[in-house]
């Protein structure tokens, strides 16, 4: 209830952190100034919420985690910009003014700083380019510097390792900490496992400065995130004006299918990719991220089974449980194997397709900023690349497997069955599914950094859709379908009907129009022969370069491998299934093979 006291209060502020805090550490003798407390639970709090509303717009999207109505990669500023460099970064600034020179409140003063070059991690796994030196500065209004990408991640690795450095565990602590509940130790932890993963997220373009991080953070591994209970997550509550974000925009909205039964908007499907990629491993992840589809929407299967009494094989029609919405839900004109055929796989019924598990709806359900698993598998990356650790790269992988099972509830029987399949199992290669159009498959190559980015990604559902993003473009890890409904900037693109995974954010028309001499200078940084910043494939730095096939004229055909057997590969099993889960089939023939 004290969070809830305490947020309600920083609404008020409006995104201002030197307004009147009568409350809070006012000195009568005095002009009245805030308490660190004040801005940077006001900077948490709108830097969460803000990630949480870029989830359900853009994020789920982009990683491919859950499909939103409009189904568009948009990568359009839609508030993050002001949101950013005022309510976040504005506040965070001011205690570091503020604070900054006070011994008495150098721990918050850090943890202020820790919270900076968080933000300035996403901001430049947006955008590229921003303002840095010269942000929230009065002598810099109508012509802001851009500090190239480059010289953003050299701070953000340089500023978590000196205020991690300077947190002393004996000293100040913040009144109100909805992250760590007053833990310094866990929030030096937090700053040195953030470290590391952007440290490895910038290894192509800042080479030894990135190396010697990932060095350094691995060789004191007992200072970063090593169990469920250091994992960095924003609490909610189930009290008006603090809950969790999904909740307010899906349930508490009350403007969405299937939480308001008469509502025309829909909730965010499972994407047809990730249900491919469940399929393909027996991933038994896929029940509880998803939801089954109500049975009177969901979509006939016709199948071909055996049977255990004959030599018979059977054609039938039955229903299945889980259904993924297709990116590439619209055939381009030279599909042409596709002619007369449906545009999608299932019906034009959106409820046909599976919606997230209810469960990430809760109010009181928290923010995940970055995890113990999210940590082990990026000790795993470390580790296969030589820069030491407590334990081996296969040894850290299965304990990140084993941290996400045991985070969302699941058996360890279901668990080892998981990880002894190949393509899981260490040092295998998997043979997946191809994606319903047969564009592109689900395999998993012997290399086994594949599998750890691949866990990683499964690992960031629902909350880490932007560290998806991020994990894409650096490493390629999945061969995704084009979208050909993409949105955003994709009509700037020489091939408008379809999209790939764009390369970066654009910025907001503020900056083209208030701030014309830092645009120009932010071109120039990015690299673009453009007047703007709409090419939908602009490569940040990090990025590893990729080649944009041409999916206008690709090979596509229907393959519905990835759905079909879903209850096993006889009639018996089917009969079994339908009793069980109160379901009916049909057989429309049998014959001998």
């Amino acid at each position: 209830m004290k969070a809830a006291i305490i947020f309600s209060f920083i609404v008020m502020m409006c995104w201002s952190c030197t307004r009147d805090f009568t409350n809070l550490n006012t000195d009568p003798t005095q002009f009245t100034k805030a308490s660190p407390e004040a801005g940077i639970l006001a900077a948490v709090k709108n830097l969460n919420t803000q990630m949480a509303n870029y989830n359900t717009s853009k994020y789920w999207d982009l990683g491919h985690l859950l499909c939103q109505q409009a189904n568009r990669y948009d990568v359009t500023d839609a508030g993050l910009w002001q949101t950013m460099y005022q309510g976040v970064l504005g506040n965070l600034q001011q205690a570091e003014l503020n604070y900054g020179k006070d011994s008495a409140f150098n721990n918050r003063v850090q943890i202020a700083r820790i919270l900076k070059a968080y933000a300035y991690s996403i901001l430049a796994g947006n955008y590229g380019p921003v303002p840095l030196t010269q942000a929230n500065d009065p002598e810099h209004l109508s012509a802001i510097k851009f500090d190239n990408e480059d010289s953003v991640y050299s701070y953000v690795l340089s500023t978590l390792k000196d205020a991690a450095g300077k947190i002393k565990l004996g000293g100040d602590k913040m009144a109100y900490d909805v992250i760590y509940n007053g833990n310094l130790q866990n929030w030096a932890k937090f700053a040195n496992t953030l470290r590391l993963k952007i440290a490895l997220q910038c290894m192509k373009n800042m080479g030894t400065v990135a190396t010697d991080h990932i060095r350094d953070v691995m060789s004191a591994e007992t200072s970063t995130i090593a169990s469920e209970t250091e994992t960095a997550k924003m609490n909610f509550e189930n009290v008006n004006g603090n809950e969790n974000p999904y909740f307010v925009k899906y349930i508490k909205g009350n403007g969405y299918f299937p939480y308001n039964p008469t509502a025309t908007g829909q909730a965010p499907k499972l994407s047809e990719y990730m249900l491919t990629l469940f399929r393909s491993y027996s991933d038994p992840r896929l029940s509880v991220y998803y939801d089954t589809v109500p049975l009177a929407n969901r979509l006939l299967l016709t199948d071909t089974l055996t049977s255990d009494l004959d030599d018979s094989l059977r054609v039938v029609s039955y229903p299945v449980p889980y259904l993924g919405q297709p990116k590439a839900g619209t055939k381009l004109a030279g599909w042409t194997n596709l002619a007369g055929l449906a545009d999608v796989v299932g019906s034009a019924d959106i409820k046909s397709y599976s919606n997230a598990n209810p469960v990430i709806y809760q109010p009181n359900r928290p923010f995940i900023m970055l995890s113990y698993g999210e940590a082990l598998f990026l000790k795993a990356e470390a580790a296969k690349l030589g820069y030491g650790g407590a334990m081996s790269p296969e040894q850290y992988y299965y304990a990140g497997i084993d941290a996400n099972f045991a985070y969302w509830g699941i058996n360890s029987a279901l668990r080892d069955a998981y990880k002894a399949r190949d393509g899981i199992k260490w040092g295998t290669k998997g043979k997946g599914f191809n994606n319903y159009l047969g564009l592109v498959n689900t395999d998993i190559p012997q290399d086994d950094n594949y599998k750890i980015w691949t866990q990683r990604w499964l690992n960031y559902f629902p909350d880490g859709g932007f560290d998806c993003w991020c994990l894409e473009r650096r490493t390629w890890v999945f061969n995704l379908p084009p979208h050909t409904n993409p949105g955003g900037n994709a009509t700037y693109s020489p091939n408008p009907t379809y999209s790939d995974v764009p390369g970066r954010a654009s910025y907001p028309v503020s900056v083209v129009n208030l701030n014309p001499a830092g645009y120009q200078g932010a071109l120039e940084a990015l690299g673009t022969a453009r007047i703007d910043d709409y090419d939908i494939y602009q490569e940040l730095h990090f990025a590893k370069h990729r080649e944009i096939p041409d999916w206008s004229n690709a090979n596509a055909t229907y393959d519905y491998a990835f759905l079909r057997k879903w209850y096993g590969t006889s009639i018996q099993s089917l009969q079994a299934a339908a009793e069980a889960n109160g379901f009916k089939y049909t057989i429309s023939q049998t014959y001998r093979p």
